[in-house]
């Protein structure tokens, strides 16, 4: 699966290596080339976008999920323990469940994963992984408003990563041959957005309420609405439209 991005990802290079005129305007020869700073960078870039040895070892490992109990039994503490440990829970989460998304952009076929708008999308997923990935460890309160503050400026820039999929796919539709699989790709990737994004700003909502009076909402626990009944929302609804 990863030949996918390998040739994806060295198209850049060989393009740029066979532009017109591109050996006339180079005053040097290939091997003085191959040992230029400019080769090693580009070199370097493309392995270093296929090359993945901590995303592998990631996504071999199982997501944890939380129940809705645990999420609102543990959501609020006097002293914000509940912040440290929401934390700690999304460290270790976050990368595992990036880490299996990245591992399915592999799988699509090389037309799809070629695609500029979807590889784009592709190499944001890369990116948030390694800044997860490479975040110091959350130890303390501190260093909880620092992982919080990262995951604010990872949410933001994921915003339009739907309507980039739907573009991406839409450019491509005329070569898919096989709908079903792009199907069941989307289904997983927008449902683990979705868990993603809702876990990322459940914790936010919990971070949010640090400074306030602990029973300043006590129907709340992050997004969460203790007191919200399912029941009533659909008779409501259904009372509306008669």
């Amino acid at each position: 699966m990863s030949s996918v991005v390998i040739s994806c990802s060295r198209l850049p290079l060989l393009s740029f290596r066979h532009l017109s005129g591109y050996s006339q305007k180079r005053s040097w020869s290939d091997d003085v080339y191959y040992r230029s700073t400019e080769y090693r960078e580009r070199s370097t870039s493309v392995t270093s976008f296929y090359n993945q040895s901590a995303i592998d070892n990631i996504a071999a490992k199982s997501s944890i999920r939380l129940t809705p109990t645990t999420i609102l039994y543990a959501g609020k503490s006097p002293d914000n323990s509940h912040l440290l440990k929401s934390a700690q829970y999304l460290y270790n989460e976050l990368p595992v469940r990036i880490a299996h998304r990245i591992v399915g952009f592999r799988g699509l076929p090389f037309i799809v994963g070629c695609n500029p708008t979807i590889l784009q999308v592709h190499e944001m997923y890369i990116r948030a992984f390694h800044i997860l990935f490479k975040h110091p460890p959350v130890i303390d309160l501190r260093s909880e408003e620092t992982y919080t503050e990262t995951l604010k400026q990872l949410l933001d820039e994921h915003k339009d990563v739907v309507t980039l999929l739907a573009e991406g796919f839409s450019e491509c539709r005329k070569h898919l041959q096989n709908e079903g699989m792009i199907k069941a790709f989307l289904d997983r990737t927008l449902k683990s957005r979705l868990g993603i994004r809702m876990l990322a700003e459940h914790h936010l909502a919990l971070h949010s309420e640090k400074n306030k009076n602990y029973n300043a909402r006590p129907n709340h626990v992050g997004i969460v609405t203790a007191s919200f009944s399912p029941r009533s929302l659909v008779t409501q609804k259904a009372e509306f439209v008669r």
